[in-house]
């Protein structure tokens, strides 16, 4: 899926802007002209399929989705169906294929091992899915290229790994999450990120790594136990929503990062909110920066 190859060409086009404030500048340098050519997608009629997958006596699934470029959008639905997806897409080789064995439900775009080209503005691969609200869910999820909207209110989540290549991607927790969510994994690649409600996903351990690309986690919602998060930022801004109800403390260490925390007491490496050590809940966060911007914002309410 080129996924390194993408992640490098987003990485060296954000970071150019901070290259040109650090580093001294270059004189230019005649080059020779090279003429490269570069594959392209070939485009056809577009495709639409539906696919669903009864629950049955299913009582219990792993999912696993790995999506090559295209708009995934991902949601709760009818509790008789483990799996209602709809598939539009105009590129042949993009056809989906879903299997659902032991209790493995697979979703997965074309043939991951075959060189496709440089999509154009005229390609379209849109994935709907809706999962079954009574079932309990580990979701396993290997995005490419594209836009993300990722609904997972409702949903029975056990356990939940978000790997995101480059794009714009959307999570969203609107209500408490009905099972207990051990860990929450999150590669943001080089991707723009939004992560909403993550008090309401409510895992006991969560790990977020970034490439180059803002990321902003909203920890509001309602905490069922206290958590330990490890971010790894590395170009670009990150942004801390934390509730002022839960006591919070979020340790930042290395790289180049500003940090702004007007609502925070700081000691140190250490900031924290009026309620840390004050609440039954706490969230311990630890930040290990690379270049950027650090926001803290306490969020009053939920």
């Amino acid at each position: 899926m080129r996924k390194p190859i993408i992640l490098l060409a987003m990485a060296m086009l954000m970071t150019s802007s901070f290259a040109c404030c650090i580093f001294p500048t270059i004189p230019n340098i005649d080059l020779p002209d090279v003429n490269i050519n570069v594959p392209t997608i070939d485009v056809g009629p577009l495709e639409e399929r539906e696919e669903t997958i009864p629950t049955e006596d299913v009582e219990s699934a792993t999912v696993d989705v790995l999506f090559g470029a295209g708009d995934l959008h991902v949601e709760a639905g009818e509790p008789g169906n483990l799996l209602q997806g709809t598939f539009s897409y105009n590129v042949e080789a993009w056809e989906p294929t879903i299997t659902f064995e032991d209790g493995e439900l697979t979703i997965r775009q074309g043939d991951q091992n075959q060189d496709w080209g440089i999509p154009s503005s005229s390609v379209r691969n849109t994935w709907e899915l809706a999962f079954s609200p009574e079932v309990p869910l580990a979701i396993n999820l290997d995005l490419g290229a594209g836009d993300g909207e990722l609904n997972f209110t409702d949903l029975q989540i056990t356990d939940l790994d978000l790997d995101f290549g480059a794009g714009d991607f959307d999570v969203r927790f609107d209500e408490p999450n009905p099972a207990e969510l051990e860990r929450l994994v999150v590669d943001a690649g080089a991707s723009q990120l939004d992560m909403d409600g993550l008090g309401n996903a409510s895992p006991e351990e969560m790990v977020v790594t970034g490439g180059v690309g803002d990321i902003t986690l909203d920890c509001s919602g309602d905490w069922a136990r206290s958590a330990t998060i490890d971010v790894s930022a590395g170009v670009g801004a990150l942004t801390l929503r934390l509730p002022d109800r839960v006591g919070a403390r979020v340790t930042v260490t290395d790289g180049l990062s500003s940090v702004s925390a007007p609502d925070f007491e700081r000691s140190g490496d250490a900031y924290t909110n009026d309620a840390y050590g004050e609440t039954d809940v706490e969230l311990d966060i630890r930040v290990s920066a690379g270049v950027g911007q650090i926001s803290l914002v306490e969020s009053s309410g939920e």
